[in-house]
């Protein structure tokens, strides 16, 4: 019965195993098609992202990080020689206008030193009037304007009182020399004069004895007069002669007298206008000297009130004690400038700088700006630093950019307020750049440098 059965077994096994085979079948064929749609899919998507990278243009741009500073920097407040504070007028925080106040240092040492160079150039001014008015002859003393506005200055009074006399005596010394010696000369002239009349008289009385002797010699030759008589007239003859040569002598010493002492005057003359020009030279350097020592000290004095150099408001006020000592140097505060262009200022890696210049359009965006993470404005690349900088704090080296916001970036900005300090991303566009060459391009680099591995 068995064996009859076995057959019957065998085509039931059979007919299972058909029909199972026909159902694999039928599941194969069922998941053959998804997965070769899915390969479609996938290899279309493939392909479409090659042609999207191989043809879609990015932006490309350097990334750098900076922050908002004031165009023309915070202005440093100090103080060049130092002192003992005597008054402090400002606050931390405070909004000052220029030329206000701020501190003020005591005055007594740079009062003294003023007061001290201020007088003794008032003085050798003084002097340098009167040279003048001694070089030029004149008979008064035109002072100088600067002695003019300190007028009513006591020890300038005396000053001024002592070079006028000093004026007059020299000036009537030397008139008196000069007309001592003109009435020598007069005395002279005069004595010239009698001198001449005498001359005069003793040469007609010389020719008046000429025609008598002659006369007396005819007569003594024919014995009507004796010889006496003739030897009398030529002795006369012989006193007028001398008393003539005598008179003309006298006359050629007074006219030699006359001679030198006119020589003294313009001798004295010219030594008086040499002493008066020597010593103007000396007094007109002196002058020039107290006159730059003057400006210095009055600028000494002038810095002993420590004010704003410009409208801003006061940070990083170091002094607040009165009686208290400032070292010359010393940095006293900072002054951040009022309604100042505000800027950014970036730092560029040294191997980044040849994509970088002027002009070149950025992405800036402002991380304190917790409303608007996403806001991104547009700047404008201002300016490059012509060199490296150092930051001392890490050593390293960079170049500085400045950036500033285009007018399309400010309307973007709308009623933002930029503020000194502000953190800020940046990207600097330096051209477009397709998605393959992203991808390719490190890939193609390593394959550059392997090539070249020994």
């Amino acid at each position: 019965m068995l064996n009859q059965n076995i057959p019957k077994i065998r085509d039931a096994t059979q007919s299972a195993s058909g029909q199972t085979d026909q159902a694999q079948a039928k599941l194969s064929t069922d998941t053959r098609r998804p997965a070769r749609l899915g390969l479609w899919v996938l290899g279309l998507g493939f392909g479409g992202f090659l042609l999207w990278s191989a043809l879609a243009p990015l932006d490309e741009g350097v990334p750098t990080s900076g922050a908002v500073s004031i165009d023309t920097k915070r202005k440093s407040v100090q103080h060049l020689s130092g002192g003992i504070i005597s008054e402090v007028h400002v606050k931390e925080g405070q909004f000052v206008k220029a030329h206000t106040p701020l501190i003020k240092v005591d005055t007594a040492i740079a009062q003294a030193n003023f007061e001290s160079i201020r007088l003794h150039y008032l003085t050798v001014r003084a002097m340098e009037g009167r040279l003048l008015a001694e070089q030029s002859n004149q008979n008064r003393i035109d002072f100088h304007p600067d002695l003019k506005q300190a007028a009513d200055n006591t020890q300038l009074k005396e000053i001024l009182a002592n070079q006028r006399s000093l004026f007059d005596s020299r000036r009537n010394a030397l008139k008196a020399d000069a007309d001592a010696s003109q009435e020598g000369i007069r005395g002279l002239e005069a004595s010239i004069q009698g001198f001449q009349g005498l001359l005069s008289s003793r040469k007609s009385q010389m020719e008046s004895i000429k025609e008598e002797l002659n006369g007396i010699r005819d007569l003594v030759k024919e014995g009507y007069v004796a010889r006496n008589k003739q030897l009398e007239i030529e002795r006369m003859l012989a006193d007028v002669s001398g008393s003539i040569a005598d008179y003309q002598s006298n006359i050629l010493r007074a006219r030699q007298s006359i001679l030198e002492a006119q020589t003294r005057i313009r001798q004295r003359k010219e030594e008086y206008r040499k002493e008066v020009d020597s010593q103007l030279a000396e007094i007109r350097r002196e002058v020039q000297a107290d006159a730059e020592k003057l400006k210095a000290a009055t600028d000494e004095l002038a810095r002993t009130t420590i004010r704003a150099p410009v409208d801003g408001q006061v940070v990083g006020l170091a002094v607040q004690t009165v009686g208290g000592v400032i070292t010359p140097g010393q940095k006293l505060m900072d002054i951040v400038p009022q309604d100042e262009t505000l800027l950014l200022e970036t730092r560029i890696p040294p191997h980044l700088i040849d994509r970088v210049e002027p002009g070149k359009l950025t992405d800036v965006r402002f991380s304190a700006f917790a409303h608007s993470p996403a806001l991104v404005v547009e700047g404008r690349v201002d300016s490059i630093s012509t060199d490296l900088i150092l930051d001392p704090a890490n050593n390293t080296s960079y170049y500085l950019a400045r950036i500033s916001l285009t007018p399309e970036g400010l309307k973007t900005l709308g009623n933002r307020q930029m503020q000194a300090g502000m953190p800020a991303e940046v990207i600097i566009k330096t051209g477009e750049r397709i998605v393959l060459e992203y991808i390719l391009h490190p890939l193609l680099k390593r394959i550059a440098a392997t090539m070249k591995e020994e």
